[in-house]
């Protein structure tokens, strides 16, 4: 298990980029968002677009679902935190952004709505998402967020209503196929570049193909749109690529949305599903890296393609150990090799497995209680946006997944640790909280 997970952080490692916008292959990056500017302006106007925010949706639908008491704020992505980034970390990011906003929103009395990157929340502590498939694709390939944004306006006017409300009033996005000269120009391309960077693409992608087959067993061909423009339809490529290189997996990006086609189809799919609701709630505020995704859908893929379901190895009979142990005794004539000496090493090579596996075992429920109590914490926070609970449950997802593969004690204090650092996190911040609430008392 250890040697997976270090192999996906080398993997990583070689292209995933620095807290610098410039090393992402985004330019200068997203503007920080100016806070003073922007509630002076949503002082006087219901909604405010910021410099560098790239969320659509429907102004005259969602104009005519506000009250006179929300105010919707438009912003650029965070970017990914650092040295180099617009903010440190998350607690300065919560400091100078989001403990700001919602501040003002209170002091005013008003429902303040956020549409900060593509992850739309409310000051009422609720987020919006994607629900299913097609959603999400028009969320992140379109930028279109207009969906989670009407959500979000029908649950601060009652949300009783809006929790019973299940229809969508927009149409899916329309997806066709390409035409045979659309193909064919993109295949030839293929052959030459195993990337193609379509004009207009900020997110360029530059991958180390040599690396990747090695980490993976993969191939790949890949295409990079930007974004669909709303109300364009959007076109499928990747089945129709993938008939030209039956060999490879072929990716096809339209803005942050990505296709995946190939051999081991289901697992393909699988592991991009899991990757988008995984990170979902980071990458649409911070801005999504579609180098990184690419590696993590891969790699996910990889796993699911080498480790069949049941494989994991059963546990060792007394006959097997004995064999791993002493391979000559299994013929008869070797019996008297060794005599008393050998029956005593065996019986201390006996009771040493067994106190490993009590050892792991006493690990295994600690860690185990360590994620429940993490669990319940983040239960407590609902869905609090706040960075450093996102951080949290992030860690309580990996911590799970961890937990079903750790099969000797070493893994399981690896897995403790990942867990632990969720639990230290949620507490620092229920005692900030509670420090803010006896300020607020005296």
């Amino acid at each position: 298990m250890l040697g997976a997970v270090l192999a996906a952080l080398l993997f990583l490692g070689l292209h995933a980029p620095s807290g610098s916008a410039r090393a992402q292959g985004l330019g200068d990056g997203p503007p920080p968002l100016d806070v003073e500017t922007a509630v002076e302006a949503l002082a006087t106007r219901q909604i405010y677009r910021a410099p560098g925010a790239v969320a659509t949706f429907d102004e005259d639908l969602i104009a005519s679902e506000l009250t006179d008491d929300m105010r919707i704020l438009v912003a650029p992505f965070s970017g990914r935190y650092g040295e180099d980034g617009n903010y440190s970390d998350g607690d300065d990011y919560h400091k100078r952004i989001y403990l700001p906003l919602r501040n003002w929103a209170e002091e005013s009395g008003l429902t303040l709505i956020r549409i900060e990157g593509l992850l739309v929340s409310s000051s009422k502590g609720v987020t919006a998402v994607p629900d299913d498939l097609p959603s999400l694709r028009r969320h992140t390939a379109q930028y279109d967020v207009t969906e989670a944004l009407l959500d979000i306006v029908r649950h601060a006017k009652d949300a009783d209503a809006a929790s019973r409300s299940s229809q969508s009033p927009r149409p899916t996005t329309e997806v066709v196929e390409p035409t045979a000269s659309q193909t064919a120009e993109l295949v030839e391309r293929l052959r030459r570049d195993r990337v193609v960077n379509a004009p207009g693409r900020r997110d360029r992608i530059d991958l180390p193909h040599e690396l990747l087959k090695e980490k993976t067993g993969f191939t790949v061909r890949v295409v990079a749109f930007p974004p669909v423009e709303p109300g364009k339809v959007l076109i499928d490529y990747a089945p129709a690529l993938a008939r030209h290189f039956p060999d490879d997996v072929v990716l096809v990006a339209h803005g942050d949305w990505l296709e995946v086609t190939g051999r081991h189809e289901t697992a393909l799919t699988s592991a991009r599903n899991y990757a988008y609701g995984r990170f979902q709630q980071a990458t649409f505020r911070q801005g999504l890296i579609m180098n990184d995704r690419i590696g993590s859908v891969l790699l996910r893929a990889s796993e699911l393609v080498a480790d069949k379901a049941f494989s994991r190895p059963q546990p060792t009979t007394l006959r097997q150990l004995i064999i791993e142990l002493a391979p000559w005794m299994i013929g008869g004539s070797a019996m008297v090799i060794g005599g008393a000496p050998l029956g005593a090493w065996l019986t201390r090579r006996l009771r040493d497995r067994r106190i490993e596996r009590e050892r792991f075992e006493a690990g295994k429920a600690r860690t185990f209680a360590a994620i429940a109590e993490l669990g319940e914490l983040l239960l407590r926070h609902g869905d609090d946006p706040a960075p450093s609970v996102v951080s949290a449950a992030e860690r309580h997802s990996t911590a799970t997944t961890l937990f079903e593969r750790a099969t000797t004690e070493e893994a399981m204090r690896e897995v403790l640790a990942v867990a632990e650092a969720g639990r230290r996190t949620m507490r620092k911040r229920a005692r900030r909280a509670s420090a803010h609430t006896d300020g607020d008392d005296s």
